[in-house]
């Protein structure tokens, strides 16, 4: 397969939610509160995988320059998207009760890993998330358009340029395990496990804030919608097993993987602070 040139840009879009509604994604609701509830996740998740990332950085000890470039423009660009995702998770936290109780658990628990854990297995958890972040960023330009129309610009254009980064960095966290001498059989171990944590959580975020706007009447799904929604869901899941597999093969290469144009053509056409 043809290896691809990786770019990495930081990049610091501005966006508003004054008028953002709480069914940002009309068109597949369950799938816009599961990335709420991701959203959730990225205050505490990405100043993990920072922190990982510069603990790498010490390992290589000069000794992969290259890597180390890349490690410094991979922090730059999660810096950014946590301190970003911070905006609008406030006002989710306004909406909804219960967020500050679920952030707590999810926090601890990123303390807990780099407290107990090991480099590698960290950096394996990193990198089974990075892949996590490819294939989500496909899924979003490639196999969710129709979930898309109609949805809220603001969180629309949060998602598309994150995702759209998370696939210009999609080697990082994957050539510094390696790098540092993570195995094969680590790195599926760990992937499972990092989906397995954070969709967990995702979830339970999504069900406390979907329950809540259905019981205040805010979200009202006629049978008719109901059945298109599960449609699009099954096509989706199915999207995303077929991706996940050839990810996780051993000969697995994100270079392999060639630019995302749509998302190109996305963070064109952002606006910049």
């Amino acid at each position: 397969m043809a290896s691809h040139p990786i770019e990495i840009t930081v990049r610091r879009p501005s966006f508003d939610y004054a008028s953002t509604p709480r069914n940002w994604m009309p068109a597949h609701p369950a799938f816009g509160y599961q990335l709420n509830g991701g959203s959730l996740t990225l205050p505490y998740l990405e100043p993990y995988l920072i922190r990982v990332m510069r603990q790498a950085s010490q390992a290589l000890a000069g000794r992969r320059p290259d890597l180390e470039a890349d490690i410094r423009l991979f922090n730059g660009q999660e810096a950014n998207h946590f301190k970003i995702h911070s905006r609008y998770n406030a006002l989710l936290r306004e909406r909804y009760e219960g967020i500050e109780e679920l952030e707590a658990e999810i926090e601890a628990d990123f303390a807990r890993m780099l407290r107990e854990e090991s480099l590698e297995w960290n950096l394996g958890y990193s990198a089974g998330f990075e892949t996590t972040g490819m294939v989500t960023s496909q899924l979003y330009f490639h196999d969710c358009v129709s979930s898309r129309v109609g949805a809220d610009p603001a969180v629309d254009g949060l998602w598309g340029w994150h995702l759209a980064e998370e696939y210009e960095h999609r080697c990082v966290a994957f050539d510094v395990f390696r790098a540092l001498g993570g195995s094969y059989r680590k790195r599926i171990q760990l992937f499972f496990f990092q989906a397995k944590h954070l969709h967990a959580f995702g979830s339970r975020a999504a069900q406390l804030m979907r329950a809540q706007d259905e019981a205040a009447g805010h979200l009202l799904v006629t049978p008719e919608e109901a059945a298109v929604h599960e449609r699009r869901q099954r096509a989706q899941a199915r999207a995303a097993r077929r991706r996940i597999a050839m990810a996780l093969m051993p000969w697995h290469d994100p270079r392999h993987h060639a630019p995302l144009r749509p998302a190109d053509r996305f963070l064109a056409e952002l606006d910049y602070a």
